[in-house]
């Protein structure tokens, strides 16, 4: 078993940004990608950095939008806001590309790059140490500092929890506490402080919404294709969840990797 960014991933990787994000001009939101009409979701964010003299946060302003938004908006048992559904208008522009919300976690706004930026290896020496690995050293180092520098300047560095889970015929909320959690693969550390990490598997649990929290993740694919808005992702960027272990890892040469950033708005 190893922690959690190796526990279980999605095959397309998802690495995650952490970072502070302040509203600026520079900064707009876009749901024009979505194929759907424009929602309380774009006007709000028009609101909020085109005509408010006082600026609310953009965490407040998805939170005021919960209760009229119940059909992609809903609050999971550890109070986080989650956007679910097949397609939900959470389309968002950053860094001058596309991404999407997937919700406000812990008070800072969490998004996933719409496509992914290519094939990476793990490890090129099978290591199942994330705190080791090539993947976290290129996203922290290279990619990193090839972010734009204003985006750059509003990243943050977050400890990210490295808790072990050994199989996916397990439920969001048992991931969630797995990721949080000691089991761990032989020395591996329980957490690491980053920049850039990746997403856990719970986020990707959660965004199919409370009907599918009794379903195990495994199922996914099945049981809740027509409820989250990953499997439209899965189909884009052609990824799929999957187990990787040490011997896993020996199979793996190259994984397809995707950004998450977290904002603090």
């Amino acid at each position: 078993m190893i922690g959690f960014f190796a526990g279980i991933i999605i095959f397309s990787i998802f690495s995650v940004i952490a970072m502070t994000y302040f509203p600026s001009n520079q900064t707009t939101y876009d749901n024009s990608n979505s194929g759907l009409s424009s929602t309380n979701v774009q006007g709000a964010i028009d609101v909020l950095y085109k005509t408010c003299t006082e600026k609310p946060s953009a965490s407040d302003t998805i939170t005021n939008l919960l209760p009229s938004n119940p059909d992609e908006l809903y609050k999971d048992e550890h109070e986080d806001i989650r956007y679910y559904g097949a397609n939900p208008n959470n389309y968002v522009s950053f860094n001058n590309e596309l991404w999407r919300i997937i919700g406000v976690i812990d008070g800072k706004i969490k998004i996933i790059r719409n496509e992914s930026i290519g094939n990476m290896p793990w490890d090129t020496s099978n290591s199942n140490n994330w705190d080791i690995t090539s993947l976290k050293s290129y996203l922290n180092e290279d990619y990193y500092n090839g972010i734009d520098i204003t985006y750059r300047n509003m990243i943050l560095e977050e400890t990210y929890h490295l808790g072990g889970i050994g199989t996916t015929v397990i439920t969001t909320s048992t991931a969630y506490n797995l990721e949080r959690g000691n089991n761990v693969y032989a020395d591996n550390p329980t957490s690491t402080i980053q920049n850039i990490g990746l997403m856990y598997p719970s986020d990707y649990g959660y965004a199919a919404g409370n009907s599918c929290l009794s379903t195990t993740i495994d199922d996914y694919s099945n049981s809740c294709k027509n409820n989250y808005w990953f499997y439209m992702l899965e189909n884009l960027n052609g990824y799929k969840l999957h187990l990787v272990n040490t011997e896993a890892l020996q199979c793996i040469s190259l994984i397809l990797v995707m950004l998450v950033i977290v904002l603090m708005l």
